[in-house]
């Protein structure tokens, strides 16, 4: 109930403020009952304004052998390169011998250890006329495991919206094949939720993003350690861990 107080205003009376107390009172506790994998879900899809530019905003490497290596990896570029590999450690490392039998012509593994997407973005913005020179049929691209832990999944997935537009710009008539976040870490479990959120989103909106997922989890030896696909760090592969690899993206290629 309400009356007025001497110059007009509405006065809530005991009972009526009761009534707002509670239902503030419930609308509270309905958020703080909400079951953690909502709550979580929902850190992990919302980004603010800083979290947004430091996803989107293209970064130079941490130090000066990375500079040498994009040096050394654009100069050794030509003009018949048919697929480009883009990504970090995991891309640089990738045996030739195996990395070859991803394209139809030659091709070039421009990875480079440490990276993280804004280092991938900032490569691509530092190098793009050189880069403009090749017309690659395919572009597969392999990196974010080092955004894992830095980065809020949402903030993972604009860089990565940041990236294929990128890509998209430099090549226009070459297909990117993005392979997912690997698993890593004992068991599997490093950073898991944080991976498959990641890796959910961009096979749910590759699509829109114009590229193709791979999703290259069949060499985590079912999820479990010690794998003889990783190495002991459990995040770097071994011979036969790349070569599980290149089966998996040589098929997710080929794929429909």
């Amino acid at each position: 109930m309400t009356s007025n107080t001497p110059d007009g205003e509405p006065r809530h009376t005991a009972s009526t403020t009761s009534i707002v107390y509670a239902a503030v009172t419930l609308t509270i506790v309905a958020a703080l009952c909400l079951p953690s994998e909502g709550r979580a879900q929902n850190a992990r899809s919302v980004c603010d304004k800083t979290d947004t530019q430091f996803a989107v905003t293209a970064t130079v490497p941490d130090n000066a052998d990375a500079l040498r290596k994009y040096e050394r990896n654009v100069s050794s570029l030509t003009s018949d390169v048919s697929t480009v590999m883009l990504g970090d450690s995991l891309v640089e490392a990738w045996p030739k011998e195996l990395s070859g039998a991803l394209g139809a012509g030659p091709v070039a593994n421009l990875g480079v250890g440490r990276d993280r997407i804004q280092n991938t973005l900032w490569f691509i913005e530092h190098e793009r006329e050189r880069l403009r020179q090749i017309k690659p049929k395919r572009i597969i691209v392999l990196v974010g495991t080092n955004n894992i832990y830095l980065d809020k999944p949402c903030g993972v997935m604009q860089s990565y919206r940041k990236l294929f537009g990128e890509i998209r710009s430099l090549w226009p008539s070459g297909k990117i094949y993005s392979i997912h976040i690997l698993p890593r870490g004992e068991q599997m479990k490093g950073a898991a939720e944080n991976i498959g959120y990641v890796n959910s989103e961009l096979s749910r909106t590759s699509r829109e993003l114009g590229i193709r997922t791979i999703d290259a989890s069949g060499v985590a030896c079912g999820m479990t350690t010690p794998c003889a696909n990783y190495k002991s760090d459990l995040l770097h592969l071994t011979p036969p861990g790349y070569e599980a690899l290149t089966k998996i993206t040589r098929d997710g290629i080929g794929s429909p």
